[in-house]
């Protein structure tokens, strides 16, 4: 249960080797600010030894890591939660109207089982409720359409069509999520949100990494629903296991696995804070901390982290999103995605802006007085499929601009290669993460 969510770039496998590197530049055990804390694998790791700040933009992140960090005593137990959401109003009201669309996947995935495929793949490519309320002209089979129009009726006579109780299924039913799985999580939602403070945060906790666990895409991430069709527009055969396991993933019986996870979860001998904040906005905070090492790890490439998670973001801030269109002039439609308007943005992942960001973040850490560990993923530039926005050796010249001590770490090998002379050469193993080291 050390995987709170399946998250690029995590840093598992390595924590032993960032904890080596943050001790070597600073030997007191003070306050670790986890800069880009992600899925709070670095944060929760490092609250045993040191107190922790852990900082990121967005709001998924600061749940998880306050839930994982934080002890609550006296919550109700997880039979009496799952009772509790399971027997809701909400959840028979929500039946009367979405169980026909439920039972009709129901009946796709029977045929998928024994090898029709159709109805259910067209699910995934057209079954949006959201694109299908919004846009005019879908193009599906009468079945289908026949289906997602008795629900939208069944919304609007009820004034339910915009209702926070059922985001989900509204939203990424039929795409991520079956529709049943759909409407399983947006139940708990509901029962979530009228909880608060710590037991809210570690519900909620629960609820995304239970939606992790179920996506139904490849890498279990949302950067988009499967593609289930090939190049010559035929179905994908080869992806109808996949699916048919997803979707038959029981939602409660994740969803109390992961609620006895983050209830029991949490270490009161060491201090924590959390701060959902742009970064350097965060450092800005710091100036007046006892913080005494920050460790960096922030995105290089040009895909930004919040397509991935932006389905968690939407989960956490339980809103009504204005989605994307499929070209940033608003043409093309609504991404099929469903991106949500507002994601963040990072300059790290924008071409003109990363070179800045990186200087901004190198001079903003110097002005703390405090040493750096930046976490870098090197790249062969003639083999990568996504290219670095900034090379080591830019990162590494940009860093000694601010500091005149700078040196690298490989996991595994804890040696030192000295790069305080720019005319040194560097040469790096392209298929290893590397740890720069920054202090005066």
């Amino acid at each position: 249960m050390d995987r709170p969510i399946h998250y690029l770039g995590s840093k598992l496998r390595m924590l032993e080797t960032v904890k080596k590197a943050v001790d070597s530049v600073d030997s007191t055990n003070g306050c670790i600010c986890d800069l880009f804390s992600g899925s709070g694998t670095v944060s929760k790791y490092f609250s045993s030894f040191r107190n922790v700040v852990a900082a990121d933009i967005q709001n998924y992140s600061a749940v998880l890591c306050e839930a994982t960090m934080s002890s609550l005593d006296g919550a109700p137990t997880t039979e009496q939660i799952i009772k509790e959401i399971t027997q809701s109003d909400l959840r028979f009201k929500q039946q009367d109207i979405f169980m026909e669309l439920v039972e009709y996947e129901k009946e796709c995935i029977a045929n998928a089982r024994q090898n029709d495929i159709n109805r259910l793949y067209e699910i995934i490519e057209k079954g949006s409720l959201y694109i299908f309320f919004n846009e005019d002209n879908i193009e599906c089979s009468e079945d289908l359409a026949g289906q997602l129009t008795l629900v939208k009726e069944r919304l609007l006579s009820s004034g339910e069509i915009n209702s926070l109780d059922s985001i989900i299924i509204r939203y990424y039913g039929g795409l991520y999520f079956s529709y049943e799985q759909a409407l399983e999580m947006d139940n708990i939602e509901h029962y979530v949100f009228k909880r608060t403070g710590l037991l809210k945060v570690k519900t909620l906790a629960a609820l995304l990494s239970t939606a992790s666990e179920i996506v139904n895409t490849v890498g279990k991430q949302f950067a988009q629903p499967l593609k289930v069709r090939d190049g010559n527009g035929r179905y994908k055969g080869t992806l109808c296991k996949k699916i048919l396991d997803d979707r038959s993933l029981n939602v409660y019986e994740i969803y109390e696995k992961w609620l006895y996870y983050y209830l029991n979860a949490g270490e009161d001998c060491h201090k924590h804070e959390i701060i959902c904040d742009d970064y350097l906005n965060v450092l800005e905070k710091l100036k007046d901390s006892n913080v005494s090492v920050i460790y960096a790890d922030p995105p290089y490439t040009r895909y930004h982290y919040s397509r991935y998670y932006h389905v968690l973001e939407t989960i956490c801030l339980r809103d009504n999103p204005n989605v994307t269109t499929t070209f940033p002039n608003g043409t093309g439609g609504i991404s099929r995605a469903i991106y949500r308007e507002g994601r963040h943005q990072s300059p790290f992942c924008i071409k003109s802006q990363a070179e800045r960001a990186f200087d901004n973040m190198f001079r903003k850490v110097k002005e703390l007085g405090v040493p750096l560990v930046l976490s870098y993923s090197p790249f062969n530039p003639s083999q990568a499929v996504t290219p670095r926005l900034q090379t080591v050796e830019q990162l590494i010249k940009k860093a000694q601009v601010y500091f005149s001590d700078v040196s690298t770490i490989s996991p595994g090998e804890f040696t030192h290669s000295k790069l305080n002379c720019t005319d040194k050469n560097f040469k790096t193993n392209h298929e290893a993460e590397i740890l720069i080291l920054c202090r005066n």
